[in-house]
Formats: structure tokens, C-alpha cells, sequence
């Protein structure tokens, strides 16, 4: 299944400025340097969907993509590294908590991860505020491309552990060359409850 009509309906820092919409919505999250922008890109086929600058660090709202009038991508702001310091997922506590709380067509999150890294405190505080909404976690292992297929299995398998989810719920994934980027769309929609 592919994405055909992708359209950009707001930023929001705070619930009175969440879309007014009834459709199911995921929300993707990562480290500023992740690739999380660039996947939610790959994933609808398009180049500038959603921002993905050189300087990590840029998306400081959460910003909500309405997806061929079926489904909601949520863009959390990047953690990890800010010009002139670093940022930690509890830094966004105050619209993350209440959009994980509050949100009920919320689905599922995409936790996007550097295939190349093992994940990190703010990585498990993240899929921590998912667990605690008893929300279903898929950790798209991008970047897969610049490891050898048997590190790629290595690193999953030390991803999955660290971050305590079934080897069924990770997928490796490349922006540049589009590996695996089809089966992650049809994992989404699987989660967001779209036939």
C-alpha cells in the first residue's frame, strides 16, 4: 500500500492546537540525528513532507501530517542534541505527557532508531511514556544500509533487548536506498488499525 495524497495540517505545542480530526494518528520519535524526518518522507514518497534539515535539532512542536484522509503522523520533536547543548526527552514533558495521555485516536508510536547505535536512557524514557499508555512500539532501525546484513541482525537483536520488544516489532530500514521501507508502511498501517 502506498501513500498517494499527504497533507501538512498543523504544529502545535499544546492541545487546544491539535487537529480537530476523528483519524487514527501515530506518532513518530527519535533522536534530532535519527532520520525521523527523512523516514516519515520515504514513507508517504515524497522530498519535503516533512522537514529534514542538516542541523538536528530543528522540530520543537509536534507536527501533524494527515495521510491520504486515513491516518495521522505525528512528528515529536527530536531529542538529544540542540545547538548550544542537549535536549532530553523530559525537556518536551510538557506537550508530550499531555498528547500521550490525552490523545485518544493516538495508535501506536514509531520509535526511529540509528541502526548503527544502541539505544540510550532518552530512547527508553520515550518508549517508556508509550508503555505507560499501554501504546503498541515499533523501532524502525534505519540507516541500515551502511551495515552488512549480519551486522544488521546483530544490531537489531542488541536494539530489541536493550529496548525489551519482540524482534517482530523492529524493522530495518534505509531512506537512501528504500530497503524495507514498504513493509514498515504496511506495519504502520497494521497498527493503526487501516486495512
Amino acid at each position: 500500500m502506498e501513500y498517494h495524497e499527504i497533507r501538512f495540517l498543523n504544529s502545535a505545542a499544546k492541545a487546544s492546537q491539535w487537529p480537530d480530526s476523528e483519524l487514527p494518528e501515530i506518532i513518530f520519535a527519535g533522536r534530532s540525528n535519527a532520520g525521523k524526518s527523512s523516514l516519515i518522507n520515504s514513507l508517504t514518497n515524497r522530498k519535503n513532507v516533512a522537514y529534514a534539515g542538516k542541523t538536528p535539532g530543528k522540530t520543537k512542536l509536534l507536527n501533524f501530517f494527515e495521510v491520504d484522509g486515513k491516518v495521522i503522523f505525528t512528528d515529536a520533536p527530536g531529542y538529544g542534541y540542540a545547538s548550544g547543548g542537549t535536549r532530553s526527552v523530559l525537556s518536551f514533558s510538557d506537550i508530550l505527557e499531555p498528547y500521550f495521555n490525552e490523545r485518544k485516536q493516538l495508535k501506536g508510536m514509531v520509535l526511529v532508531l540509528d541502526a548503527r547505535r544502541i539505544p540510550n536512557s532518552d530512547d527508553l524514557t520515550m518508549i517508556e511514556f508509550a508503555r505507560a499508555v499501554h501504546l503498541p512500539v515499533i523501532a524502525a532501525c534505519v540507516k541500515c544500509d551502511k551495515l552488512s546484513y549480519s551486522q544488521q541482525l546483530k544490531s537489531i537483536k542488541q536494539i530489541c533487548e536493550t529496548l525489551n520488544i519482540a524482534k517482530s516489532s523492529a524493522y530495518a530500514a534505509s531512506n537512501l536506498n528504500r530497503t524495507g521501507i514498504d513493509k514498515l508502511r504496511e506495519a504502520i498501517f497494521r497498527m493503526a488499525g487501516i486495512e
